[in-house]
């Protein structure tokens, strides 16, 4: 009887520590062989973002360790990230995963927190793409078609080589290079575009700023034709030194999902969430006086990533293959045909003035592990 014993607890020994082996952390992807979880984050120099790094490890881990807990400081196993500035904490060079240290060299925007968010939310590998622009006007820089037929002003497929087109070919030339950017990659995986995260408004003041709600609806409809996805998510997010009405960005959103039939866009108005120097909440994490760059707060940076994450987790599509969708390659096919023609027509003056300036030179110094060889 007592052997029998024995024997019975071996058995429930090794079940239960099989049971713990296979049972994985929300957000790993060890034997995950689904889509690479593509998310597309875009905007001026506060999406490249600000957030100081000493402040988030000695201070607001420490502080409040169950809102921001001291694993926001480690490098993920699971999530990685493309067209950042810096190569991360760890000066990573290759293989490139989600830590601190993504933003403008040696800071951290909203990728941190979104990319942890998406981490813990999926099982498949999850790319974060970062399009960035600082002091970039969406009426201008950004200009998508149709804002460029509506204003008359060169479009994208005027040769416009700016915001709009640097959407498309940085996303294709990712996902094209998924064996190169993610260790372990199998395409027969293949990848999803899931969503699109927009933090701006700073460059946009004047005659811009009354016109921001039409061109940044504008801008969410071609990117999502641009894409062949009429239902991609967009969190369009209200910069903390915004010069656009706050109302423009919930205006846009809600006219998107009333032309769309869906409820795929919204809006976080964060200038009526977060108060930096009046509210204790968030200015005892200011690090800076530069109000331009939102204090260089960690902790409204972190809080931006979390809300545009949970904004966004309801309206995430079910698991599909883009690398072998007909609407969604034909999309790539066409634009990329649409943009060739037009730069082969038409200059875009301050596109060839740079190319000017830069003849001869080096190429400008940029993160070693950001990019694609």
């Amino acid at each position: 009887m007592a052997a029998r014993r024995i024997l019975l607890a071996i058995c429930l020994l090794v079940a239960s520590g099989s049971l713990a082996e296979t049972k994985e952390r929300p957000g790993r992807t060890t034997g995950s062989k689904g889509p690479v979880k593509v998310f597309l984050l875009m905007g001026q120099s506060n999406m490249n973002g600000r957030g100081n790094i000493d402040v988030l490890k000695n201070k607001l881990t420490k502080d409040l360790p169950d809102k921001y807990p001291p694993s926001l400081v480690k490098m993920r196993d699971d999530v990685w990230i493309t067209g950042a500035n810096g190569n991360g904490i760890s000066n990573q060079m290759s293989n490139v995963r989600l830590e601190p240290g993504f933003a403008q060299f040696k800071y951290f925007g909203p990728e941190l927190a979104f990319g942890h968010a998406m981490g813990d939310h999926f099982g498949e590998k999850v790319l974060l793409i970062k399009i960035i622009g600082g002091g970039t006007p969406l009426a201008t820089h950004w200009t998508s078609p149709s804002a460029a037929k509506r204003t008359k002003r060169q479009g994208p497929l005027k040769g416009r080589r700016a915001g709009f087109q640097a959407a498309f070919y940085k996303t294709k030339n990712a996902l094209d290079n998924l064996g190169t950017l993610i260790e372990g990659y199998d395409p027969k995986q293949g990848y999803q575009i899931m969503g699109i995260v927009w933090v701006h408004g700073n460059a946009d003041g004047g005659k811009h700023a009354k016109e921001y709600e039409d061109n940044l609806t504008d801008f969410i409809t071609d990117l999502r034709a641009m894409f062949g996805l009429p239902d991609l998510p967009f969190i369009a997010v209200e910069s903390l030194s915004s010069r656009a009405p706050g109302s423009a960005f919930k205006n846009a959103a809600d006219r998107v999902n009333k032309q769309a039939g869906n409820k795929a866009a919204a809006a976080i108005l964060a200038k009526s969430r977060i108060n930096l120097k009046g509210d204790e909440a968030y200015s005892p994490y200011n690090a800076s006086g530069d109000g331009t760059h939102w204090r260089h707060n960690a902790r409204a940076y972190l809080d931006v990533g979390y809300w545009s994450a949970e904004l966004m987790k309801p309206m995430l599509a079910k698991t599909t293959n883009h690398a072998t969708d007909q609407k969604v390659q034909e999309a790539f096919k066409r634009y990329d045909r649409l943009f060739k023609e037009g730069n082969a027509a038409n200059k875009d003056p301050v596109y060839e003035a740079a190319m000017k300036r830069r003849a001869g030179k080096p190429p400008m110094k940029t993160a070693g592990g950001n990019n694609i060889k």
